[in-house]
């Protein structure tokens, strides 16, 4: 089976045979060479460390230049591919891991022929570093303003000490870069730095050249800021002496917070002869320091007390060898307080069993200001100073005599000179001022020398004399225009008072001040003249003038008087101006704005009528208004109706028929009824109520009144009338009768009349009056004739029913009828005419 690469030549082969020359030419490339020079096969290399790798190429038919060469470690690029070098020579430094079995050396030429030179190796894994921390240590006393020292020792199998890379770190503070981490030739390691409080865990790290990693931990309490011991000498006491050569025994105390007191170094010395020796305190602190070889002389004895951190504390006590003076401090008494500058008085005596009073020497010094005299006493062994300038504080003032031995003995005495508070700064607010503000006084800056705290004391004057104020604030009552007004702040701590500081004003002209400005009318209509008033007033008392000035939307107008005349445009905004003026300064204008509006329209009548209302009227309502700026007037009516549970709008509208309210809907009998007419003339509107008118009752009516029976006859038929009623207001009708028989009045009064009472051819007629309770109506009637006959030529003389009816001339005629039905309106029928009421139809038998 041929590969691509026979394929490829075979197909070269058979395009140059088809040329048509007579050669056949066969072309093979030759693969490149390559050979590993730096190590053999079965090379044993370390892990991790940097390994220069050589070999040597060539090709036959190639360049060096047309060549590209890489390195594997097994199967991972160690050096990618590039060209060799000018001589041939194929280079690569790299780092061999644990696992790695081959290298590899590959070579390519452009036609892509590769050739490989491979060796076995054996990698070697390297050891990791070692560290050991010594310092600090688990049981050490440290504190988080004491520098720790860091120390420790590194190494490693493969690298040098000084190739190895380390680090501290803690557990609370992180990465401790501050401390020196360096290694010297024997893996030592040196650092300093502090640490926060709390319990730390310490780690030394290390990292060797093949990145190998190791530390060392431990834990370290660090307290807080280490405080220094407590030390004091408790025998003998200070001033004490004794003989040359005799044992004096010191004794004292020395704690510590932060350490156990058997801890503490003691170390002893004197100012004259240099130190004594050390003592080591018990478990109590107590120490004791016997010692007998004292010079002759006043030594100060000191105790120095050391801690483990290097804090001390120092006692310190006098004692004498040999007989040194006395000396006596009578004043001035201890406990005494003076002001600064006071003068001072010191009295004190003094003696020596060597030397006379006068040959001693005395030293005066203050705890403050130190030495501040050498006065000598007089023969008599009395000393007096008097000084005046001693600085302010708590003295201490030591009086030392000395012999000629150099012996000494000190008097002490305690006092306080006050210090005086300085002056302080005043100012005055506000400034500049009138006569209307408080003026108010602030003194600062004063400060006392002991750090008492300041208050001051004020005081007004009134063109430099003292008006008798006092305090911080000055009333606005108490000041005029031109008044020079000082006020004088003087400090005190307590105890003394200091020099005062001042500062000065003049109440200046104080501007006037419109406190109002009006326009008037507020509610201006275009027909009314706007004026222009104000209210001002003057602190100073000064005659007020003022200047007007009127705008209209934004643009100033001419004029300038307190009259703006109309005529006006509705909707106009009108602005005066006011600015008042004392003569002196002009003060804030003030501004007030109105604006035109409608004249609202006023109404000038409104009746309704009837002025009598009955249950079915129509109520008529008449009105009329009138509008100062000519305005369309419209009307609207609202009309209200109680029926006894209070008054409710029942009809609201305008235009047409607005102005009428029909009583079949909308009110009865003992309803209260009124109208409101709004005029409107577009912008505002005007109302008028009128008065309240009650339904009144309406009559009844009476109707249908007839008598039956229709044709009635003397002695047989009794007569009874019948009449109807009708009332609007809904009430009860009854009806009284009176009866006529033939246009006379009777005194009959019932509905029946007897049979007996008639006679043939009597006109008999009802008369039937209405009543609702209330009133009575308009009575009605009826007629019928007693017998009457029956014309014609059939029945028996008299008609089963009978009536009559009467022409034009006034002429009755007696008719028979039939009763047919009942007819509530006028009918006619041939004839005759039947009046609304009657129950029967004309019908001739």
């Amino acid at each position: 089976m041929l590969n691509s690469y026979s394929l490829f030549s075979l197909v070269g082969l058979v395009l140059i045979g088809c040329t048509g020359t007579d050669k056949n030419v066969t072309t093979t490339n030759q693969a490149p060479e390559a050979s590993i020079t730096s190590h053999f096969d079965g090379a044993v290399l370390p892990e991790g460390e940097t390994i220069l790798f050589t070999g040597a190429v060539s090709d036959s038919n190639h360049s060096l230049d047309d060549l590209l060469v890489s390195w594997y470690a097994g199967t991972d690029v160690l050096c990618p591919e590039g060209p060799p070098e000018v001589d041939a020579t194929a280079r690569c430094e790299g780092v061999l891991s644990e696992g790695v079995t081959s290298v590899t050396l590959a070579v390519r030429d452009p036609d892509n022929a590769r050739s490989d030179a491979v060796i076995s190796v054996e990698v070697v894994p390297t050891n990791a570093p070692e560290a050991t921390i010594t310092s600090p240590t688990v049981d050490g006393l440290y504190f988080t303003d004491e520098i720790i020292t860091f120390t420790g020792t590194i190494s490693d199998a493969e690298d040098d000490p000084t190739e190895l890379t380390a680090y501290w770190t803690s557990s609370i503070d992180g990465d401790l870069t501050s401390v020196d981490a360096v290694a010297n030739s024997n893996g030592e390691i040196l650092g300093y730095g502090n640490l926060s409080e709390g319990q730390h865990v310490i780690e030394l790290h290390v990292e060797d050249t093949t990145g190998k990693v190791n530390k060392d931990a431990l834990i370290v309490e660090v307290g807080a800021a280490n405080s220094a011991p407590t030390c004091s000498i408790d025998a003998p006491v200070t001033n004490s002496s004794g003989l040359e050569g005799e044992m004096v025994t010191f004794q004292g105390t020395a704690e510590d917070a932060d350490q156990p007191s058997n801890e503490l170094t003691v170390v002893w010395a004197s100012d004259k002869d240099g130190e004594l020796g050390t003592s080591t305190p018990n478990a109590s602190g107590g120490v004791t320091f016997p010692y007998d070889t004292l010079s002759m002389n006043t030594h100060l004895v000191s105790m120095t007390v050391t801690d483990t951190a290097g804090e001390t504390c120092v006692a310190d006590v006098l004692y004498t060898v040999g007989s040194p003076p006395s000396i006596v401090l009578s004043e001035p008494a201890t406990g005494s307080a003076y002001t600064e500058g006071d003068t001072v008085s010191f009295v004190v005596e003094v003696s020596d069993s060597e030397d006379i009073a006068a040959n001693l020497s005395l030293e005066w010094s203050s705890s403050i200001d130190g030495v501040f005299s050498n006065q000598a006493a007089a023969s008599n062994g009395i000393a007096q100073l008097s000084i005046d300038t001693l600085s302010s504080g708590s003295h201490i003032v030591t009086v030392t005599v000395t012999d000629s031995n150099g012996l000494y003995a000190e008097a002490l005495t305690n006092f306080t000179v006050n210090g005086v508070p300085t002056q302080p700064t005043v100012t005055i607010s506000p400034d500049p001022a009138s006569s209307s503000d408080v003026l108010t006084a602030v003194a600062t800056g004063s400060t006392d020398p002991e750090g008492s705290p300041v208050t001051y004391a004020y005081e007004w004057l009134l063109n430099g004399s003292s008006s008798g104020f006092t305090g911080t604030s000055l009333a606005s009552s108490a000041t005029a225009k031109g008044d020079i007004w000082t006020v004088r702040a003087t400090p005190s701590d307590g105890t003394t008072t200091g020099p005062f500081g001042e500062a000065m004003i003049t109440i200046a002209n104080e501007a006037p001040v419109l406190s109002s400005v009006a326009i008037t009318p507020s509610n201006p209509s275009p027909q009314d003249d706007l004026t222009c008033t104000y209210s001002a007033t003057d602190a100073d008392g000064d005659p007020i003038s003022v200047s007007y000035q009127w705008s209209m939307g934004g643009n100033t107008l001419s004029s300038t008087t307190d009259t703006l005349s109309a005529p006006f445009q509705q909707g106009d905004v009108f602005t005066c101006t006011v600015t008042p003026f004392d003569g002196f300064d002009y003060g804030t204008p003030v501004d007030a704005t109105v604006t035109i509006n409608n004249t609202p329209p006023v109404v000038t009548s409104l009746t309704v009528t009837p002025a009598t209302v009955l249950t079915d009227d129509v109520l008529t309502a008449t009105g009329s208004g009138s509008d100062a700026d000519g305005d369309t007037l419209s009307y609207a009516w609202d009309w209200y109706v109680d029926s006894g549970t209070g008054f409710s709008l029942v009809q609201s509208n305008s235009g047409a028929n607005a102005d009428t309210l029909d009583g079949v809907y909308h009110f009865d009998k003992g309803d209260q009824v009124y109208v409101i007419m709004t005029v409107t003339d577009g912008s505002s509107s005007a109302t008028q109520t009128s008065p309240t008118t009650t339904v009144q009752n309406t009559a009844p009516s009476a109707y249908n009144v007839l008598i039956t029976p229709a044709g009635p006859v003397a002695g047989v038929d009794d007569l009874e009338c019948i009449a109807q009623g009708a009332d609007a207001d809904g009430d009860a009708v009854t009806f009284t009768y009176a009866w006529e028989v033939d246009g006379m009045a009777t005194n009959y009064a019932s509905a029946i009349i007897a049979t007996t009472e008639l006679t043939n051819g009597e006109v008999w007629e009802c008369i039937a009056t209405p009543d609702d309770g209330t009133a009575t109506g308009t009575p009605n009637s009826g007629a019928v004739t007693i017998g009457a006959p029956t014309p014609g030529t059939t029945g028996s003389g008299w008609c089963s029913a009978a009536g009559y009816t009467t022409d034009a001339s006034g002429t009755q005629t007696i008719l028979c009828l039939s009763e047919v039905g009942v007819s509530g309106e006028e009918t006619t029928d041939a004839t005759y005419t039947w009046q609304p009421g009657s129950i029967y139809l004309f019908s001739p038998e």
